[in-house]
């Protein structure tokens, strides 16, 4: 059910992005392109820059050198048609998981009868139909993240950024929620782009992979076009070529910031890191 059209994925462009804070040069992106309807994920340890990213695409800061393009337009304020999610869910506690959902589409002036109509639409896309009149505090958290996520994609937002959203869930709840997240993200044509510590995470979402180092500063050591069919199973050779090859990266990030002496990358390695 869309009766109203769907919006096409928003395109963003991170060009020579320098941020300094303390006098020291905190990150560099000197050229990143998300494409229209892509899922990209940006992967990297604590502290190298992921959320300042974010928090870039969603123009609600902006960086001390560079720009940041929606639509090949210099973004200068929030970006439009952007919904972000957080760790939290951020919803309502006096509000039913309905009314939650139906919220913002009421505040955009929708009546209330379509409102709960979309609403009920995407509870169902997230199976939770059954759920519509609990509250959040009766909700599992995992059934609250699926409220948030419907809530937001009532709103067919075209650029949706995520910062984590699924690390405080259990391990079974966070593959399920990955599923509902690809399949919504499937069935609209939004521009998709997520933080995550969790390789297994990356490797079963994205379309690409932008590793990010911390050191010197925080950079863009490498993009991965992630080539491997949908569904994606795990125990393809493939699959664990792959995330052993992020597991190495991020090891050697983790050696590098304690400052151990990180072992040698080999030159398949190399290739992750900034020459």
């Amino acid at each position: 059910m869309h009766t109203h059209s769907q919006p096409i994925g928003a395109r963003l462009e991170f060009s020579n992005i320098r941020q300094t804070f303390s006098d020291t040069v905190s990150i560099e992106a000197n050229k990143l392109v998300i494409e229209p309807g892509s899922l990209t994920v940006l992967l990297g340890r604590s502290g190298c820059g992921k959320t300042t990213l974010l928090n870039f695409a969603a123009g609600l800061v902006f960086p001390d050198q560079g720009q940041v393009r929606y639509d090949n337009q210099i973004l200068q304020s929030p970006a439009p048609s952007t919904a972000l999610i957080f760790q939290t869910h951020n919803l309502f506690p006096w509000m039913t998981a309905i009314e939650n959902v139906a919220f913002p589409l009421r505040n955009q002036g929708m009546k209330k009868t379509a409102a709960f109509t979309h609403a009920r639409h995407y509870l169902e896309q997230v199976g939770l139909t059954a759920f519509a009149q609990h509250k959040p505090a009766q909700l599992s958290g995992g059934m609250r993240q699926r409220v948030a996520l419907a809530r937001t994609i009532a709103m067919q937002p075209r650029l949706l950024l995520l910062d984590e959203p699924f690390s405080a869930l259990d391990m079974q709840t966070r593959r399920m929620m990955q599923r509902y997240l690809l399949r919504i993200w499937q069935d609209s044509a939004a521009t998709i782009l997520m933080i995550t510590h969790d390789l297994h995470e990356a490797l079963m979402l994205a379309d690409r992979i932008a590793l990010m180092a911390s050191s010197p500063n925080g950079h863009i050591a490498q993009i991965l076009d992630i080539g491997l069919e949908r569904p994606r199973n795990p125990e393809d050779p493939l699959f664990r070529t792959i995330q052993q090859q992020l597991d190495r990266f991020l090891e050697h990030e983790t050696l590098q910031a304690e400052h151990a002496p990180a072992p040698e990358l080999t030159d398949s390695q190399s290739k992750y890191t900034r020459k």
